[in-house]
């Protein structure tokens, strides 16, 4: 298997769309991945950590954001070890957020709330990445579906893919 398909199974055509669609985006923007399969949907960060062999903080979090206002969409790449201060993040953009509903990040981004990649999604938004990342070489982040999962290097994810570097709380 090569660092660039994921080993979804021996087939390639089991494969999710959704995982070669990742995979190619991920490509095209020249970021080096290297996939994992799951066996399964993890019950929790922690139980996905432990799985991976990682701390939770390792774990990239997305959640999808808007303005209240001004229903301007971010999404904030947070680790599954912050918490995100609310009024911080108000400050950094210029307004207060909230959480988009499941529907919502489903439409806007293509790909389910819990599952959301840091590439390849449907409509171009800004990204708040926390710092906290920045101080692993490697993150693991959602492939878009429950069951496999991406390391890639923080770093070159982030200047990929325009992401501002903040302090979540």
């Amino acid at each position: 298997m090569s660092d660039h398909e994921p080993e979804a199974a021996s087939n390639p055509i089991e494969t999710p769309a959704s995982v070669r669609a990742i995979a190619d985006a991920l490509h095209r923007a020249a970021i080096p991945f290297t996939p994992r399969q799951l066996p399964g949907p993890a019950p929790s960060v922690d139980a996905l950590a432990a799985y991976l062999g990682c701390e939770t903080n390792h774990i990239v979090q997305p959640v999808l954001m808007r303005g209240k206002g001004t229903k301007k969409p971010f999404l904030v790449l947070q680790s599954a070890a912050t918490r995100v201060n609310d009024r911080l993040l108000a400050q950094m953009v210029g307004e207060n957020l909230q959480r988009t509903d499941a529907d919502f990040t489903q439409r806007f981004t293509g790909f389910p709330s819990q599952h959301t990649p840091p590439v390849g999604l449907l409509n171009r938004v800004p990204v708040l990445m926390d710092i906290n990342l920045t101080r692993y070489a490697r993150v693991w982040c959602p492939s878009g579906t429950p069951d496999v999962i991406f390391s890639l290097p923080t770093l070159v994810l982030a200047r990929a893919i325009s992401a501002r570097i903040v302090q979540l709380h």
